[in-house]
């Protein structure tokens, strides 16, 4: 018997189906709010929050079958579930939200970057096809924005990339109490490591991250945690091969559950991003949820929102390319605790004031009153 409460289902084919944003924001702050929550994604067996339901689908061994046979899985997979409103989160589903609309259903459109500039940087795009990708892609989303019930995008700026007023702004603010510990570890006797939280890839400067731990400016027992998946196997193997490897502790992906711990245990986070066309306005998770859980950050100057982190003196503003900048970073924050967690404590200030998921639970939950 189909249930009274409205049913919604969050898609995607290209997010780990524990993906931050997805399940453990909107998918926990809609079943909170009292809809039925179905996620539906490509994998099995997620660590997913209290009253979301997961539908998983075959993961793809490649870009071409999760293009052709992952997104008609999930279309299939969202029409079994029949629910009232369909949230999807990945530019390539779009077809998928407009066959939903066809058939009645109200379908939201998540937007978690700027998707034209996010095709300049894509490294399986032939280099001549780059700019016309992105063109034809920022026409493809202009010409479909009315056909969805309403867009959601995780900056205002990317939020300018529509003209439609079916447009709202949910930012990636984190679940402060996600993020805090019974008993703080002082700094003083925390390990002397640094840790860097997420997916592991060339783009967020892991080859950087490791090479710093080689440099001849790195304090003497330092380590660096990586708490995250490597998104490819030759990236793994490079970057196990390198020098300053040994000085890594590798945790592998890290439920939920774990983050406080993992960073309740580190003396400042790494934030390092490449220069890349999509990062003009990016406002990357990681970056509340080192400050919400009271660590400075060790930011790269490629991200304009290293200017928060000045601003409020609450970490390190460094050059993402210089290993030795980094390693130097590093050796500060790990040599100097009582420092660190001033400036730790600064950021948590700054979430809790001014930063937190709840305001953006707030607009998510007011456009589903809306719309469902």
């Amino acid at each position: 018997m189909r249930s009274s409460k409205l049913k919604v289902a969050h898609l995607t084919s290209v997010h780990n189906p524990s993906d931050t944003r997805i399940a453990h924001r909107e998918c926990f702050s809609l079943a909170q709010a009292g809809y039925d929550v179905v996620l539906i994604a490509a994998g099995q067996n997620p660590s997913l929050p209290p009253g979301v339901r997961f539908v998983g689908v075959p993961k793809p061994r490649n870009r071409f079958e999760r293009v052709i046979v992952t997104i008609w899985n999930v279309y299939r997979a969202a029409r079994r579930e029949r629910a009232d409103v369909y949230h999807f989160h990945d530019p390539e589903l779009m077809g998928v939200g407009l066959a939903l609309r066809a058939h009645g259903a109200r379908v939201v459109f998540d937007v978690h970057e700027d998707i034209p500039k996010d095709m300049l940087d894509k490294p399986w795009i032939p280099g001549p096809l780059r700019r016309p990708t992105s063109f034809l892609t920022n026409l493809v989303l202009r010409a479909f924005q009315r056909s969805y019930s309403a867009i959601v995008t995780a900056t205002p700026e990317t939020a300018e990339l529509f003209s439609a007023g079916n447009t709202v702004v949910v930012c990636n603010y984190p679940r402060i109490e996600e993020l805090q510990q019974g008993d703080p570890i002082p700094f003083a006797d925390r390990a002397r490591s640094t840790v860097y939280l997420g997916n592991i890839n060339e783009l967020r400067c892991v080859e950087e991250m490791v090479g710093a731990m080689n440099s001849p400016d790195l304090t003497a027992g330092a380590r660096l945690v990586l708490a995250g998946s490597f998104d490819d196997a030759e990236t793994e193997n490079r970057v196990r091969a390198m020098p300053g490897f040994r000085r890594v502790d590798y945790l592998g992906f890290c439920p939920r559950s774990r983050v406080a711990s993992v960073l309740g245990n580190a003396r400042a986070g790494l934030l390092l991003f490449r220069p890349a066309a999509n990062l003009e306005y990016a406002m990357p998770t990681k970056l509340f949820e080192y400050l919400g859980s009271g660590i400075p950050v060790i930011i790269s100057q490629s991200l304009p929102c290293s200017e928060i982190v000045k601003q409020h003196d609450c970490g390190i503003v460094v050059n993402q390319s210089d290993v030795d900048d980094i390693a130097r970073a590093m050796s500060y924050l790990i040599d100097n605790p009582q420092i660190a967690e001033e400036m730790g404590e600064r950021g948590r200030r700054l979430i809790t004031e001014r930063y937190q998921w709840g305001s953006e639970a707030a607009k998510l939950t007011s456009l589903y009153a809306r719309i469902a």
